[in-house]
């Protein structure tokens, strides 16, 4: 079943959190005509482009050396005393991740001001992929989740 949601006052800062199946239901029209959700390869095409190395960008868990902070953006809505913010890349390619936190798959909510996490439809079984950018590493965590989970999302533009 498909589900948009927030929790706090969220979704003026942060935005919806959404479920596996939520991405995947084009009758949502979560990202506007001519943008998609990001599939993992894009995601590692963007975490190269901003100096991680191809064998790093397949790995799992935080990778990177800066790549997180580069993403991230907003230091208002951060938690302030971990190592993303403390980097000096922090917010400087332009993305502004923010941290929406998540949705756990029994409806619990968690993370805001700590963590972004971000889907990435490409994934297997009851699976899909998701990038995470926490407060406190300044890489980016590559790793799976479970469908009934809720994270946020980042529209692309479609290639031409």
């Amino acid at each position: 079943q498909s589900l948009a949601t927030c929790y706090g006052d969220c979704s003026e800062i942060y935005g919806n959190i959404y479920n596996g199946p939520s991405i995947a239901d084009e009758n949502l029209e979560i990202c506007p005509d001519g943008f998609h959700i990001p599939s993992d390869e894009e995601w590692m095409e963007l975490e190269m482009y901003l100096g991680m190395s191809f064998e790093e960008s397949q790995d799992y868990g935080f990778r990177g050396t800066d790549q997180g902070s580069q993403i991230a953006g907003n230091f208002n809505w951060w938690y302030s005393s971990g190592l993303l913010e403390n980097n000096p890349m922090f917010g400087s390619s332009g993305f502004l991740a923010l941290p929406g936190g998540w949705r756990d798959a029994v409806g619990g909510y968690g993370g805001m001001g700590l963590s972004g996490y971000f889907w990435s439809p490409s994934g297997t079984g009851g699976n899909e992929w998701r990038r995470r950018i926490s407060w406190n590493d300044s890489g980016v965590d590559r790793g799976s989740a479970y469908r009934p989970s809720g994270f946020s999302v980042r529209c692309v533009g479609d290639a031409d």
